[in-house]
């Protein structure tokens, strides 16, 4: 059977402001609190693995799914 598994690509910062359009700051307080993936250091730059920004998208999309189906609850 072959592999059909995607590779992990290591994202850079600018990359990653494309998927979060969010300040610096934001993005480093998701971090801190546990709601961002934190970045791997490659030669003194960030980056992040791809899996884990999908799975972090994901989990977005999952939570919103679960918000709107609750009736009278803000999401």
């Amino acid at each position: 059977m072959p592999n059909t598994t995607t590779p992990c690509i290591l994202l850079d910062s600018a990359a990653i402001k494309k998927v979060a359009p969010v300040s610096n700051m934001t993005l480093w307080r998701w971090m801190r609190d546990g709601k961002f993936p934190s970045p791997l250091k490659v030669a003194g730059r960030n980056f992040w693995k791809s899996d884990e920004i999908e799975a972090w998208i994901n989990d977005l999309s999952a939570k919103r799914h679960v918000h709107m189906a609750i009736p009278g609850k803000v999401a």
